[in-house]
């Protein structure tokens, strides 16, 4: 039997420096990270996952992730003792430059991350779980390099759907659509003023849903799914946001749409009414 080879999957964790923040729109702020070891670190996808830490929820130091194990560690210590992780996406990485971009959704104070985000200046320091090495070799290697976003090559009509927590992932993917490919996209924000350009090099119908805290308990993007009519050219989905909405969409893709299961991509970033690390 030959042995199939895999592609080392290498993540780690490391300080960071917040070199500057820049506002986009009312509730969303892209802050640029420093340090060193960035140039290192590398993407598999246009919407790689890593884990930002804050101090813990006792105010204890902020310390640094490390070793096979750190997963079990981290959930061994008492809640209040454990650094603060949260899920976001790498909206940029300059490698040359040792940099890399997040864009955070600010809701207020009411989530450790949003709260820092709403403060943060230039100088403050964090910490965050970065990838060093990705296997982009399968699609099995991709997802379990921190990447949901993996259409197949054939694809030529895509459906993105996101929530305001997936936009930063969702203008990655659409930034590196390929020429003959079209997306029809379904984006969600909190507030008009939050539209934005998302150019593509390829061809994007955009649809944009604003909710309020009120409406987006009612699945604002699944209803303007079902009022789409969709081509029979779609070949493959792409969903993420919060949990329930992202479950029910799939239904939706699947049951009425008639798309695959394994034609469907979703990723959970969020639940409604708890934290998700």
């Amino acid at each position: 039997m030959t042995a199939v080879a895999t592609q080392p999957i290498v993540f780690d964790s490391l300080f960071v420096t917040v070199r500057s923040v820049e506002d986009l729109s009312p509730h969303l702020r892209r802050v640029t990270f420093t340090a060193p070891r960035i140039a290192d670190a590398v993407v598999a996808g246009p919407d790689q996952r890593i884990k930002v830490l804050l101090p813990p929820p006792n105010g204890g130091k902020l310390k640094l992730l490390s070793g096979e194990d750190w997963y079990a560690d981290w959930c061994a210590q008492p809640e209040d003792e454990r650094v603060i992780m949260r899920t976001y996406t790498i909206r940029e990485l300059r490698a040359g430059q040792s940099e890399l971009d997040i864009e955070f959704v600010l809701h207020g104070v009411n989530g450790p991350a949003s709260a820092w985000a709403t403060d943060v200046v230039p100088g403050a320091e964090i910490a965050m779980f970065l990838p060093f090495a990705v296997d982009t070799t399968s699609t099995k290697g991709m997802l379990n390099s921190g990447v949901d976003y993996v259409p197949p090559s054939t694809s030529k009509h895509r459906v993105l759907i996101a929530d305001e927590t997936a936009l930063p992932a969702l203008t990655g993917i659409l930034e590196q659509l390929a020429p003959d490919v079209q997306a029809t996209v379904f984006a969600q924000i909190p507030d008009d003023r939050d539209i934005r350009p998302l150019p593509t090099p390829g061809t994007a119908d955009v649809t944009w849903i604003t909710a309020t805290p009120e409406s987006d308990a009612e699945l604002p993007l699944l209803e303007a799914l079902e009022s789409a009519e969709l081509p029979d050219t779609v070949d493959f989905a792409w969903v993420a946001g919060e949990s329930a909405m992202i479950k029910a969409v799939r239904r939706h893709l699947v049951n009425v749409v008639g798309l695959p299961k394994p034609a469907i991509s979703f990723q959970g970033y969020w639940k409604r009414g708890e934290a998700i690390g």
